[in-house]
């Protein structure tokens, strides 16, 4: 009994123990919290440079993730693209290729400070 014991303890400690942290902040993280983090740090820093990124997130397959980068773009940017995270694969594409492109060619729109607070960046 005490060794079933402790092996479904030490099974749990290392199951535990085996993933990244969410608080690494990593947007090629296997754990969609650590990319998260990472997504919410770049648009509170108001990091243009983390756009790229962040538009990879577009087409994760968790639709937190996929919220979360469409928001953080438009607050960065102040567009979408016509982006809509609840749509299917297919009907996001398009939009994901609009991103792709304006990342690629440079011209990524840029918000200004006051617009940015109007998006809710307050500090």
């Amino acid at each position: 009994m005490l060794t079933q014991r402790a092996i479904a303890c030490g099974a749990a400690l290392l199951a535990g123990s085996c993933g990244p942290s969410a608080t690494e902040a990593q947007f090629d993280s296997a754990n969609p919290a650590a990319r998260l983090y990472a997504i919410e740090r770049a648009a509170r820093a108001g990091d243009i440079t983390a756009a790229a990124n962040i538009v990879e997130q577009l087409d994760s397959d968790d639709p937190a993730v996929r919220l979360l980068a469409i928001a953080a773009l438009e607050r960065l940017t102040g567009e979408t693209y016509g982006y809509l995270h609840y749509n299917p694969p297919h009907l996001r594409r398009p939009a994901i290729r609009r991103w792709v492109e304006a990342v690629q060619s440079g011209t990524l729109p840029q918000t200004t400070p006051t617009t940015t607070k109007a998006l809710g960046n307050n500090g």
